[in-house]
């Protein structure tokens, strides 16, 4: 296992890190304990030390299921966990105050809630699971508090879990120097976090954890016409009918980055990893198969230049699948967004008419040109020519 610095916190993660949300037990169908248990273990043993957690993966289940499987070992790792908001809105609308979801007390109050299932005193990142950006001219009374649980050492950094659009909502906070690390969803379907976020935090030191790098289990290859999902699994809204053929199409223009030694899923998760600002990438993992597939992406082999700049290639073009608009304030999902050309919301400017000058008078008359003073035509000539010689015979 490679591992790189996550930004400036001193932290040495794993390039491939362990998404723990399946093991929470909801929101992607049945899942067995002993399975998500062994999946740890599995993980561990192949050199993974960065575990990523929150309080609302099963209300602590999954943070409950890793505290005991460190316990079992006694073996140390990065353990990072997410505060839900307050008002358990994770897609909060413009206008709602910091306040309302991020209360000072109430993060502290996470926190503490979120070591006990850990079994631990300390939790490596502390995470808020969203974010919106005018939150960041209100993060005042909120960040003093982190700087106080750092201090009192129950964190040792600060992060934010940004939403799945909103890779450039924290900016501010990276200019301030005010946050130590970003969760951001990326993926070879949502590349516009490379666009402005990826220079900021290169240029600030701010470590990226890249969540969602095989776009829920699309890029893993395995998808096809038959798939279904299960239960409460909320993929169900995501990949059905028309959305689930263009996936498919859009999967197969990939194909080109697996080798015989790499297939599509640990290629999806290199090409992650292909960024120098991203520190770690977290594929969720909810049993053994999936943690030794998964993580032979941080010791194997890289993508060359050429594959990681042809993807990029294909990532305006839909991989050459149809483009198409959306109604005015409609917006796609994010692992669709390369499909689709959004119009603004709010009033359509109108096209301005064309400015009429008024008149000054009686314009003079115009000089004729020369073609304008010629004499008629000639056949009018040769016609009267014609007739002058009739009238002489």
């Amino acid at each position: 296992m490679r591992y790189r610095n996550l930004g400036r916190t001193g932290l040495s993660v794993s390039e491939v890190g362990f998404g723990a949300w399946a093991i929470g037990g909801k929101w992607w169908g049945p899942q067995d304990d002993q399975d998500s248990r062994l999946a740890l273990h599995e993980a561990l043993d192949r050199g993974c030390n960065f575990i990523d957690t929150a309080w609302v993966y099963g209300d602590g289940h999954s943070e409950k299921l890793i505290g005991r499987v460190l316990k079992e070992r006694n073996q140390p790792a990065i353990v990072a966990t997410k505060v839900p908001p307050k008002n358990w809105n994770w897609d909060n609308r413009p206008g709602t105050p910091l306040s309302a979801a991020f209360p000072p007390d109430w993060v502290e109050q996470k926190l503490d809630e979120s070591l006990r299932h850990l079994g631990r005193d300390t939790v490596e990142v502390l995470q808020l699971h969203t974010w919106n950006r005018e939150w960041n001219a209100q993060a005042g009374p909120l960040l003093d508090r982190i700087a106080r649980l750092k201090r009192s050492g129950k964190i040792r950094a600060f992060g934010i879990s940004l939403r799945d659009r909103g890779a450039d909502e924290a900016n501010d906070l990276v200019r301030r120097r005010m946050v130590d690390s970003l969760q951001v969803f990326f993926n070879l379907f949502y590349q516009e976090p490379i666009k402005e976020l990826f220079t900021l935090a290169g240029d600030y030191g701010v470590g990226l954890v890249a969540r969602v790098p095989l776009a829920f289990g699309a890029l893993s290859g395995r998808f096809t016409k038959a798939t279904r999902f299960l239960g409460d699994d909320h993929r169900r809204r995501l990949y059905e009918g028309a959305r689930l053929e263009e996936t498919l199409h859009k999967v197969k223009a990939l194909e080109f980055l697996k080798r015989k030694d790499r297939d599509l899923a640990e290629s999806a998760i290199q090409w992650t990893l292909a960024f120098p600002q991203v520190s770690t990438s977290i594929p969720g993992i909810r049993n053994p198969r999936q943690a030794r597939m998964n993580l032979r992406a941080g010791d194997g082999v890289r993508l060359t230049p050429a594959e990681v700049a042809k993807t990029r290639k294909l990532y305006p073009v839909n991989f050459g699948q149809p483009i198409r608009k959306l109604e005015a304030g409609e917006q796609a999902p994010a692992i669709f967004v390369s499909g689709v050309r959004e119009i603004p919301a709010g009033p359509v400017p109108q096209a301005r008419p064309k400015a009429v000058k008024p008149k000054r008078g009686k314009a003079a008359p115009k000089k004729k040109s020369r073609t304008a003073r010629k004499k008629p035509v000639r056949p009018v000539r040769k016609a009267q020519k014609k007739a002058k010689k009739r009238g002489k015979r």
